[in-house]
Order: structure tokens, then sequence, then C-alpha cells
């Protein structure tokens, strides 16, 4: 349907088709409705916009006003055409609306096809920019010129030139030449692979977060922003959303999605995320031209506030308020996520525990014993040589090129990190195969968190709760062969090592508390009401699974005052559209709808639904039936006096009250019932109800109200004042212009803004001071003293006559005074309580206070980074069950920031603390007194700034920080980037999809708004958490991650003593002139493959029960114990390799069937090693075959012992380990294969061996096992003290100040 809305015809059939029209005062002048005009089929009623105090004269011929404002349903995008404009097709679900506007001409913003231009356009210079910041290295180049890299280089090339060296001078042909060639080539291989892996993860690591962007973008475009998005979404500090006019509909959008040239409406409070100018209401400008005469700019993170303007007082400012109707036009001078993006793209994560690791060891292995065990060899080989062929007049250059070659090549092939880059590719990426698929297995499962059956829950050293979670190893696997083969562009498994990072985090901060760790809406905590002694009455409450609705008093009293509470009760069930208790399901219960949030910004607890405890007063629904509600009127003081006060900016807020016009049908009667800010409701009360009758407000109950409300504030809460009149019309007349079928409609809200009271002189603060009161205390005690407020009086209406507009607006302004004051409530945060619905759909779980204690036992500590004041912090700490006695928090704002709220640390409170303020001070602190800024657990007065700056702190001094904040708090990004791990969390339900949990944009169309923002926001973290996962879900993948990282732990010790162990046997078996123990291909076959198997084999090792009780080590002063770590190494691998090379010397005696014995401590034979028989050398081959076999059956033995680093066999059984035992036998097997495979022609047979040898040999396991475990038991002697001294400074408080 297209039309142009400029003539009646066309407007009826407007109405027809239900579209919601807002007429223009100049229509209204001719269509204010008689008495019974709603009930003609012919007519669209516009009922009168209400306004304050004498409001300006209009002209009808004004074109400002000449507009028609079109609404969707259930206050969703709103879109406006002018008079005689061709509108487009409208959607069917418009539908007219009875009220007029008051607003001028609006601008409608950029196409939604524009914005999703620039956007991308502007992604993509940022991301090309970072790529032409990054260095220009070829890392394959690089790698290739690394001295180890050249030594490898150099060890192929001479196996390749004595391969050719012997083919000339061997006589007879010594057949394992073949082999060294082999060996050359492998190494070769061996050493492009490892430059190809290392230029491919330096180049993914470098550009992941790069590329990541780039998909969602590409996603992003293939989704659009041509999606409708609710408008009525409720503000909550942990959402940054902005109403943005989009192919002219006012659509409610993640900041995020905004560019440079967007109009956005702003709120008074509202926080500008990035520099935006105001468009002032001009008539005589087209609708496009941003240029004013007086320009206003807000800058970022700046608070709107009418300060803005010149003139507070001024009539001009008034004037723009009742056109705007509280929303103001600003036009986006750049594009808020650029800054995010650049900041996230520029930030690097410090090197995780792991890496800082490796590079001691590297450090250690490749600069230092390489080359010692390279002296060594050659010295050795030198000496055999100068003594056996120089100095016995035998020179033969044949021997030495083999003996100060190839010798030495073999015994630093194992020192070289051949397989180390593959298998910790290879670890890596099944470790982040386990975390991802447990993670979204977690938050699929709807199973309950468990204790163990075995633990006590009242025991304070307990591991936390974890849900009995089935891994299908089909999902791990598959999601293994992805990560390790595919070019991920999603997750973060290199920059951020899931796994590795999680293993090892030591902090978690929280940065946001909304629908992250608390819950999006405040619980009520406290209801005050007067009684008949003129005293107040407050009255806990706490939510209760168990109790019919969900709540309950704590006083078991508390019905001996439901005369006092029953009218707040009618209140509560009226003023309420949650719809919960009429069956009806949502996703966020117990919120209310409300257009309130269109034109200003509230607190949190206002949007809150309090039906529940309308219901355990006693109301029922049938209570209800006889009220049916006319009208609802918005009242706004944007110049109340208590704006005029200090007030910081996450506590600023404009002044407002909802009230509804009810008519009981019954009766005809009508009746005002008021819900709003405390300031504006005691402004409009002039009596109170005590619970058996009226009694005129005084100046003691007015006091003891308003310093209720003070110490609620500063303790963290949130207020909402209740009030109710009668609304009596003399001779029992109807209010004319409220009829049916304007009953019950959500969008026919009157609008009142109190104008600016041109005040007497303002008292000075010292009196205030004095008289211990506030400046809007001050001005309501002097009215309330003077007899200047408006108490209840009738209403008049004469039958059959038509009410004029002004008539009208009169009565809606007096109708909201002389009220009676009924209740207030107070609402706090509580933490996040999420799992199995309560009869009352409220959702319940083990909440954030367990897991926080949890952490503790841990040894992680819970940081939360609060943007309010001290004593606010302090109280909702207290809630989560952080310690707030002293030590216990500080401020990382300096005196006379704009966030900070006193000029001295000492606030009446904590005195005995002697803490830093401000992150330089902090960080004097912690060089020149101690660390005790480290184990503070709050952070007040933080700014994103300050937060970044603090996190970057706990890195320096070793602590690995795991980062949890909103997924739609646009500010997240950058803090996101620079935490070790970071995951986001939703704060509401998205509908977001997660893949690989993360944010995941399938690409199709239709997405919401908000899910397309989560994923934007969301660009550097490494999992994504729904709204409805249980914080114990991270506590589960922490458990795994240090599982995990416990396995590659030992699985590199095991490693690192196998390769050791080879190249101490080689060394060994030089010094007693003997040819080497091992060929080259026999070493690799070890450290290529035996070893990788085994040690693979420990990342299946079952949970340790403590493993959630152990303290985690910080990432500094790595490897301190490596010397002692090296002592474990000869205790346990001596006893091994001495047996290896006596089954070598041995074997090689036995095979000899000359059988001289000399070459044990001489040359074996009587010629060079290249003139060996053929005897001599299947001799040598089965000897070493022999010694290989045996040492793979150790190795496959004390693999056992490396399953665990503490447990002794008794408390951890080997055997519990299935895939363990699998490789044990697998690779007996495989190394028997490969013996027969080797000597398969060869003419001797192991009969030859003594029986003894066979018997020494194969149990020797049961002579150096017992070693194995002093080893293990001096270790966790050792380790026991670790805990016991990282568990002591974990828990200290106590610092060069603290308190005697």
């Amino acid at each position: 349907m297209s039309f142009s809305l400029n003539s009646s015809q066309q407007l009826q059939e407007a109405s027809e088709n239900n579209i919601n029209l807002q007429l223009s005062k100049r229509e209204s002048q001719d269509c204010i409705p008689s008495k019974n005009a709603c009930n003609s089929s012919n007519t669209i009623e516009t009922c009168p916009t209400v306004t304050g105090n004498s409001p300006p004269t209009l002209s009808a011929d004004d074109p400002d006003y000449a507009l028609i404002e079109l609404k969707l349903d259930k206050g969703g995008n709103m879109q406006c055409y002018t008079l005689g404009e061709p509108a487009p097709d409208l959607p069917k679900s418009l539908k007219a609306s009875r009220e007029t506007s008051f607003g001028a001409r609006r601008r409608s913003g950029l196409s939604s096809d524009q914005a999703l231009e620039k956007l991308i356009k502007i992604a993509n210079e940022i991301l090309a920019e970072h790529r032409d910041r990054l260095p220009r290295i070829h890392y394959t180049r690089a790698f290739l010129t690394r001295p180890d890299s050249l030594l490898t280089l150099l060890s192929s090339i001479l196996l390749i030139a004595f391969y050719i060296y012997g083919n000339f001078n061997s006589s007879p042909y010594q057949f394992r030449l073949n082999s060294i060639l082999c060996e050359a080539f492998l190494i070769v291989a061996m050493l492009i692979w490892n430059s190809l892996l290392y230029a491919r993860e330096m180049k993914l690591t470098t550009n992941e977060i790069s590329d990541r962007a780039e998909n969602i973008i590409e996603q992003f475009k293939m989704s659009g922003m041509n999606v409708m998005q609710e408008i009525k979404i409720p503000f909550v500090p942990s959402m940054t959303l902005a109403k943005v006019v989009r192919d002219g509909y006012v659509r409610n959008f993640p900041t995020t999605l905004l560019v440079e040239n967007d109009v956005v409406e702003m709120l008074y409070g509202d926080i500008a995320q990035c520099r935006m100018k105001y468009l002032a209401i001009n008539g005589d400008s087209s609708p496009d031209d941003f240029s004013d005469a007086k320009e206003y700019v807000l800058e970022a993170n700046q608070v709107f506030k009418p300060s803005l303007f010149d003139d507070l007082s001024s009539k001009q400012l008034w004037d723009q308020h009742m056109k705007n109707r509280g929303r103001y036009q600003f036009v986006l001078l750049e594009t808020p996520w650029a800054n995010s993006l650049r900041e996230a793209l520029r930030e690097v994560r410090p090197p995780t525990l792991f890496k800082n690791q490796a590079k001691v060891l590297e450090d250690f292995f490749l600069k230092r014993l390489l080359y010692a065990v390279l002296a060594l060899a050659l010295s050795i080989n030198f000496l055999k040589y100068l003594i056996k062929n120089i100095i016995a007049n035998n020179s033969s250059f044949q021997q030495g090129f083999e003996l100060l070659t190839i010798m030495p090549v073999y015994a630093i092939i194992p020192i070289f990190p051949f397989t180390f880059p593959t298998l910790w590719l290879i670890a890596r990426s099944f470790g982040n195969a386990s975390v991802l698929v447990l993670f979204e297995a977690l938050q699929k499962s709807k199973t309950e968190y468990e204790d163990d059956e075995e633990v006590d829950e009242f025991d304070a050293d307990a591991p936390p709760p974890t849900k009995n979670i089935h891994l299908e190893r089909g999902a791990v696997w598959n999601k293994f062969l992805y990560l390790l083969t595919k070019w991920d562009r999603s997750s973060f498994t290199r920059s951020a090592n899931l796994f590795e990072s999680l293993g090892s985090t030591t902090v978690i901060c929280s940065v946001d508390r909304e629908g992250t760790i608390s819950s999006s809406f405040p619980s009520v905590e406290q209801i005050l009401f007067p009684n008949q002694e003129e005293e107040t009455t407050f009255l806990d409450l706490a939510e209760d699974p168990n109790a019919p609705f969900g709540i309950k008093f704590e006083d078991q009293d508390w019905q001996q005052y439901l005369p006092c509470l029953k009218p707040l009760g009618l209140n509560l069930l009226l003023n309420t559209n949650c719809g919960v208790l009429q069956g009806e399901k949502r996703v966020d219960q117990h919120r209310k709808l409300s257009s309130l949030n269109i034109h200003a910004k509230t607190k949190p607890a206002r949007q809150v639904c309090l039906c529940r405890l309308g219901k355990e007063i006693g109301f029922t629904d049938d209570a209800l039936q006889s009220f049916v509600r006319r009208k609802e009127i918005y009242t706004f003081a944007p110049c109340h006096p208590s704006l005029k006060e200090l007030i910081r900016n996450d506590q600023w807020e404009v002044p407002s009250m909802v009230s509804s016009i009810y008519e009981e049908t019954g009766s005809g009667s009508y009746q005002l019932l008021s819900d709003g800010h405390v300031e504006i409701i005691l402004d409009s009360c002039s009596d109170y109800w005590d619970g058996k009758g009226l009694r005129t407000m005084n100046d003691i109950l007015e006091k003891k109200i308003y310093d209720f409300y003070q110490n609620a504030v500063i303790n963290d809460m949130q207020c909402i004042a209740y009030a109710y009149r009668p609304i009596n019309i003399e001779n029992g007349n109807k209010i004319p212009f409220l009829n049916s079928n304007c009953a019950n409609d959500p969008e026919a809200a009157s609008y009142i803004v109190l104008p600016f009271l041109d005040q007497e002189e303002e008292p000075s603060e010292s009196f205030l001071e004095e008289n211990d009161i506030s400046l809007s205390q001050h001005y309501r005690l002097k009215r309330l003293k003077d007899g200047l407020l408006e108490g209840l009086h009738d209403f008049h209406f004469e039958e059959g006559k038509e009410v004029s507009l002004e008539e009208a607006q009169r009565f809606y302004k007096s109708v909201t005074k002389g009220q009676i004051f009924l209740s207030m409530a107070t609402l706090c945060h509580q933490p996040k309580l999420v799992g199995t619905p309560s009869p009352m759909s409220l959702p319940l779980f083990s909440d954030v206070c367990n897991f926080i204690e949890d952490l503790n036992g841990a040894g992680i500590r819970f940081v939360y980074f609060s943007p309010t004041a001290e004593r606010e912090s302090k109280a909702y700490a207290e809630r989560l069950g952080l310690e707030t006695d002293w030590n216990s928090c500080i401020l990382l704002s300096s005196p006379g920031d704009r966030n900070s709220s006193g000029t001295g640390y000492r606030q009446l409170h904590d005195i005995k603390a002697r803490l830093p303020r401000g992150i330089q001070n902090i960080k004097n602190h912690l060089e020149d007194v101690d660390d005790i800024p480290l184990h503070v657990s709050l952070f007040a007065e933080c700014t994103p700034d300050a937060t970044r700056q603090m996190i970057k702190i706990f890195q320096e001094y070793g602590e690995v920080v795991c980062c949890i904040g909103s997924a739609l708090n646009s500010v997240n990004t950058h803090v996101f980037a620079l935490a070790d791990v970071s995951i986001a969390m939703e704060p509401t339900d998205t509908r977001a999809a997660t893949k690989n949990g993360l944010c995941h944009l399938h690409g199709s169309k239709g997405q919401l708004p908000i899910a397309l923002g989560a994923s934007f926001t969301t660009l550097p973290c490494g999992l994504f958490m729904q709204y409805d996962t249980s914080l114990y879900a991270l506590a589960d993948v922490i458990r795994e991650a240090r599982r995990l990282t416990n396995c590659f732990r030992m699985s590199a010790a095991f490693i690192i003593g196998s390769y050791l162990s080879v190249s101490s046997l080689l060394i060994l078996s030089y010094c007693l002139c003997l040819p080497p123990i091992f060929t080259g291909y026999q070493t690799m076959w070890i450290l290529w493959v035996i070893s990788p198997l085994l040690a693979f084999s420990f990342f299946f090792n079952p949970h340790e029960a403590d493993i959630m009780t152990t303290m985690p080590g910080k990432n500094i002063d790595h490897l301190k114990d490596l010397p002692r770590f090296l002592g474990y190494f000869v205790l346990r691998f001596s006893l091994p390799v001495l047996m290896c090379l006596t089954v070598y010397a041995l074997s090689l005696y036995s095979f000899d069937d000359e059988q001289h014995g000399s070459f044990i401590f001489g040359s074996y034979g009587n010629e060079v090693w290249l003139h060996w028989t053929l005897g001599q050398q299947w001799a040598v081959l089965y000897a070493q075959n022999c010694a290989l076999f045996i040492f793979v059956w150790y190795l496959a033995c004390i693999s056992s012992t490396f399953l665990n680093r503490t447990l002794s066999f008794k408390r951890f059984l080997p055997f519990q380990n299935r895939i363990w035992v699998f490789v044990f036998f697998a690779s007996l097997i495989f190394q028997g294969i490969f013996t027969l495979i080797s000597i398969f022609s060869g003419p001797h047979s192991f009969k030859k061996l003594p029986v003894f040898l066979y018997l020494m040999a194969l149990l020797w396991p049961v002579i150096f096992l017992p070693i194995q475990e002093i080893a293990r038991w001096h270790d966790r002697k050792e380790y026991k003290r670790f805990q016991k001294r990282s568990k002591l400074e974990f828990n200290t408080k106590l610092g060069m100040h603290s308190p005697l």
C-alpha cells in the first residue's frame, strides 16, 4: 500500500489498515474529539500531548510541527513523514495511535546500505593500515639463518660428504653408508618442514586477529544491517546501545554498528561513544543539513547533560526539550568501532607461561648444551684418534674422518629440536580441541553441577562442582584434525592459546557486572513505608525458589503491616506488563516493556517488574479485573535542583515519574498510581498513607525517607518510590477524553516536562552541611513549610462539553500533583543465578559467590573492576563474598579526576589501610614497598583506561589474566585484546550463534543487530559464553585445561629425558671406544616415533582429585629449579642408560664370531671402520638393535612414572590411562617390527645371547623403577613446599603498613 498522508480519506484508510499515526498539532487542532468521538469508525482520535508549565505558543502554520510520526507495534522502530510526503508500503504491524506529536522536523539518517558500505570500507582501511605496519619478515629465511639451523644444515652436509667419501674408500662396502645418506636427507627434510611450519605459524599468529576481523566482515556483508530491532531494549550499563536513525527508522543498535555521519538520538544521561555534534531543530534548514549556527559537541565518553547547553533556565532549552520529547539528535563525527578495532589490532598479548619456559629451555639446549655436547664429542673422538691412530703410528685419515664428523653429528642429533615444533602443534591443537568441545558441551548441557560423592560440600578445601559431561571422542578428534590441518580464521588457538592460558590462569578479572557476574536487573532488597507513629518501617525481602512466587519477606511478622502494604501491592500489579503472571514465556523475566526508555534514561531498577511482590502481599488476578488503564503520563525534570549537586557519572539520572490513570469499572471512579525517582515522587506528594488513613507530609518524615534513600544509594542500591491519588470528579462525571477505545494503548502516553523553577537565592554549602540536607531537600522542605505543596482536590468537567487541548494539558499536569506517598523499594544487583527455573521462572543455581570461593581454593584470584565509588563498590563486593575490610579496595582514580568521588583515599572507613591510589602510585608502591596491591580483589572508580593499565601491571608481575566481560560493551574490546585470555559473556540473550566457542555469524540475512554487535565487540575473545551458561562452565574448562597443561609438562619432561639419555648413551659409547650404540636412523626412530607416541598418550590421563585445589605458578622466574630437574634426570635415567650400554657391549661380544673382546676398551676389529668385514657389520647392527629394543622397553616402563608428577603408584595407577596402556604395548610391538626389519636377512640368531643377559636386561626395571619413585618423592616434597609458600602468599594481606 502506497499513499500520501494528505487527505482525510487516506487518514481514514490508514485507520482501517491499523496504521499507527501520530498527527501533528496542525491536524489535532481540528480533531479534538468529543466524549463519544472514539466510537466513530470514521474518526481517528488524537489525544492531546501534555506539557509542563506555560508551554510556548505554537502556530498551526509552523512547518516544524507538520509531522506525522509512525511507530511500530510495542515501541519498535519509528519512521517519520511530513504531510504530503509519499509514504512507501508500511508494515501491517503499524497501528493507530491517539497521541499527537509535539516533535519537529527530524533527520532521516543514513540508509542501511550506506552504513554497511561505510563500516566495511573503514574496517578494510584499518586492516590495510595494520598490515602495512607489520614488519616485513621472511620467516623461512629467518628460521634457516638461526645458528642451530645452520648447524643442522652443516650436519647433513657432513653426512653426505662422508657418504661420498665412504663409497670411494670403503672395502668391503659398508651398508651403513646407505643409512647415513638417508639420515642426511631426513635431517634436511625435517629442517625444511620445520622452517615451513615456523613460517606458517608465525604468519598465522601475527595475522590471527586481522584474519578473524576479515572473516567477521565477510559474514557481515552477507548478513547486512537492514533488520528491525526492538527499541525498548532496556538500559543496562554493560550494554552500549544507541538509538540510530537508519532508513528513516529509529533503531536500537550496538554502538559497534554505527558509522560516521550516522544520526543518533541521545537522552540525558547517555554516554557518547565517540565525538558527536548536536543537530538543533531548525525549521529553515533541510533535514539533511548538519550545519548549525551554534555547535554543541560531545566528546567520547562524555555524559550528555543539560549543562551541555548554555543557559539551563532559558526558554529555548525548555522549548527544545519539549519538541524533542527528550530525544536529541546528534550526528557522529567518527566511527566508534574504528578506534576499538585499531586498539585490538595494535595490542600484543604477553608471551604465555609455556612460551617463556620454552625460551629458557631453548637457550639452555641450543645455546649451551648443544655446543657443550658437540665439544665433548669432538674432544673424546679426537683423543681416540690421537691416541689410537697417531701416537701408535697407525695414522689413518679414513678413521679420523668418521670419528671427527659422523660421531659428533650423531651425538648432537638428539639435542636438535627436530620434532618439537610438530609435537607442540599437535599438543596445542589437541588441547584446544578438547577445551572447545568441552565448552560447547557445557553450554548445551542442561544437567546440574554437582560435587563428587566423596567430597564434603562444607569442606573449605573441596574442589568446585563439576558437570557430568560425556565428550564424544569423534567430536574431539574432528576438532583436533580441523585445528591441525585447516587455516582456522575463527578461533584464537595461537595468540591466545586457550588450554595453555586457561590452565595457567592466576587472576580472573571481571570488567562488568550486569548480566555477567550479576543479574541484568536488580532484585528487591527492602521496602520502606510510613507507619502510624510518624516513623518509617522497612521490611527485608529475599529470593526463595521454594516460595510460591519466588520471593518472601524475611520478617516473620510482616503480615501485621498489611494495611500499609496493600496500596503498594495494587500499584505493583497494575503498573506492570511483564506478562509472566499471565503465563507468557519470556527470556528476560519480570521486566517492564515501557516506552519510558524511549524518552529518558533510567536505572535498571526502574525497568524491573515487582509483580511477584504484589502477589506475595496477597493480591489475586481477580482483584485486578475491574481496573482498566485509561492513560499513562511521563513526567521529567531535567532541571531538577538535585542535578546541581556533585553527582558521579554512573549515578547521574534525570528524575522522572510514570503515572497511570485507572478506571474502576464497577464504581466508575478514577485513580492515579505512580512510581519513579525518589526526588520527583517526594516533590509530588503532599500526604502519606500510614495504614489507616491520610496524613500530611511533614519535614521529619520527609527527612527520614530521604536519609534512607541516600544511605541506600551509597550502599549500591537503586530506589523506586511509589505514590497514589484518587481522582475525584464533581457530580460523578466521567473524564470525557479518557474513553474505552483509548484504553490500554501503550503508546498513548502524555509527556510532561517540569520547567526550570526560578528559585530564590541558593543556600550556601555550609548551610546545607550544617543542616545535613541536600539542595533539593532544602527547596522541598521550604515549600512544605510555606504550604506551597498542592494537595488533593476535585476536578470538574461539564457533561456534553468538548474539552480543549489546553484544558486536557492542565488536567494531566495537575493530576500528577498532590499525591499520597505509599512506599519506597530498594533494589540491588545480586550475584548471577543460572540453572533450573523455579515455579515462578526464577533461574537458580550455585551462584557466583560459590564460584569465587572455589576460585580462591584453586589459587585463582577473582578481581572486580568497579566504575562506582569505594563504598558502593564494597557493598557490591560484599554480596559477591569478597573481603571488604582493610587492604581490600584500591581506587584507580586520582584526586580531581572526572570519575573521582573524593580528594583523598581515606573516606571515613578503611582508615587502617594505607594502600596507594591511582595507577602511578600503585607502580611506585610495588617497586618501593610491597606487593599487596596485587593481592587486592576490588578496584573502585575504574575507567576503561585505568583498568587496562592495572591489567598490564598484573601481567608485568607474572599474573596470567583471564578477562570476563560483556559481549555488548564496546569499551571491552581493548581490554579483551590485552588480557592473556578473554571470555565474552552475553549480558542478555542476543540469540547469537556460536561456533568453536565463539560468536559466529552464519552469513544469513536477518540476524539481530544485537548479535552482529556482539561479534564485533568480541573480536579478540577466545570464548563466547551464552547468557544462560553458569560461570562454573569456566571452572570446568579451567579444570580440563589444567589437566592438559600438566600432561603437556610431563610429556615435555619425558621427551627431554629421552633425548638426553640417547645423547648420553652415544657419548658413553664413544668413551668406551665402542662403535656408536645407535645409528642416526635408530636415534630418529626413538626420538621421532617412539618417544612422541608415549608422550602423547599422557594427554589421556584422568583428572586428579586435587587439580582444582593446587596453586598455579606465575609467569615469571621461569624454571629456576632447572638444575634440580637435571639432577632428577641423572637419577632417573642413569641406571637404564648404564644397562643399555652393558647390553650393547655384551651383545656385540656375543655376536662377534672372533670373540676377541679387545673392542671393549680398544677398537672394534683390526681395521678402520670403513673396512669392517660383513660379519663385523652384522654384529654391530645386531648389538645396536638389541640395545635399541631394551632402551625402548625401558622408556615404556619409565613413562609410567611420568604419567603423574607427584603421586606415587599407590595413588595413581598407570592403568587408569587406557590409551597409555595401548601405546605401551604398541610401542614394544612397533619396536619388535622395526628390529625384525632391520635384521631381516642377518646371519645371526638371538639364541647367541646368554640367558643371564635376557634376565638382567628385562628385569632391570624392577631395580630402577624404585629409583623413579625416590625422585618423585623428592619432587613431591619440593612441590608441597612450593604449594605452601604459594598459598601463604596468595592469602596474605599483610604488608608494610598492615595494622597491628
